[in-house]
C-alpha cells in the first residue's frame, strides 16, 4: 500500500503534518532571515560564515558591548559545545541576535565541518 501523504510539490489535498512542521520551521527561518533581531551586545549573535551560513557565537565574559572587533567563540547550536576558539569578529559580520530559527543555516544542522581558517575580521 502507497502511503496516503507523499506528495512531489504539487499533489493536491491537504499537507502532511510533518510537511506542515517542515513548512513552518523555513518560513520562520526566512522571516528572522530578512528581518533580524539587533544585537545589543549582550546574549548570542548570528554571524554571517560564507555566503549564505550564519553560525551562532557566544562574546567572551567581559566582552564589551561596542568593542570591534567582537572577542567570541563559536558554538554548536544544539549542544552548546565550543566549535572554535576566541575569534575576534568585525561588527559588519554580525547578522544580528541569534534566534532558533537560524539553525537551518548551521554548518553543525547540515553535516559540516566549520571552514578551516575562518577570518572574521573582515
Amino acid at each position: 500500500m502507497t502511503a496516503r501523504y507523499r506528495r512531489c510539490g504539487h499533489g493536491t489535498g491537504p499537507l502532511h503534518p510533518g510537511d506542515q512542521k517542515a513548512v513552518a520551521e523555513f518560513t520562520a527561518m526566512l522571516a528572522a532571515r530578512q528581518r533580524p533581531a539587533p544585537w545589543t551586545g549582550r546574549g548570542d549573535v548570528a554571524v554571517r560564515i560564507g555566503a549564505s551560513g550564519l553560525e551562532r557565537g557566544r562574546p567572551l565574559p567581559g566582552q564589551e558591548p561596542d568593542a570591534d572587533p567582537v572577542a567570541l567563540v563559536l558554538i554548536h547550536p544544539d549542544t552548546e559545545t565550543a566549535l572554535t576558539g576566541t575569534l575576534h569578529c568585525a561588527h559588519a559580520r554580525i547578522h544580528g541576535a541569534w534566534t532558533e530559527p537560524y539553525r537551518l543555516l548551521t554548518h553543525a544542522l547540515a553535516g559540516r565541518d566549520l571552514p578551516a581558517g575562518i577570518d572574521l575580521s573582515t
